[in-house]
């Protein structure tokens, strides 16, 4: 099993367990997953990937209390800092 499939599994079980504090954890999942890539281009697409794979139909049905849309946002917050760290 690759990281993306392990990050996105863990996602999965945050959302469907999801309580206060749940988003703190899904960061934390999601920046652990980005810290393995190095560079500008290899972090969009971790990004892009992850995006592709939390937007699938039988991913979707599994979302909770909006932690999905809030990985969104933390992901376009993390593409901003990355795009100002690799300039």
């Amino acid at each position: 099993m690759d990281r993306l499939d392990e990050t996105v599994r863990s996602i999965l079980t945050l959302s469907a367990s999801y309580k206060p504090g749940t988003i703190i954890r899904a960061e934390q999942v999601v920046d652990a997953y980005l810290g393995e890539h190095e560079g500008y281009r290899a972090r969009r697409a971790a990004m892009d990937a992850l995006l592709r794979e939390l937007a699938l139909p039988e991913r979707r049905a599994r979302n909770r209390g909006g932690l999905f849309e809030l990985i969104e946002l933390h992901l376009k917050r993390r593409h901003f800092e990355i795009a100002r760290l690799f300039q």
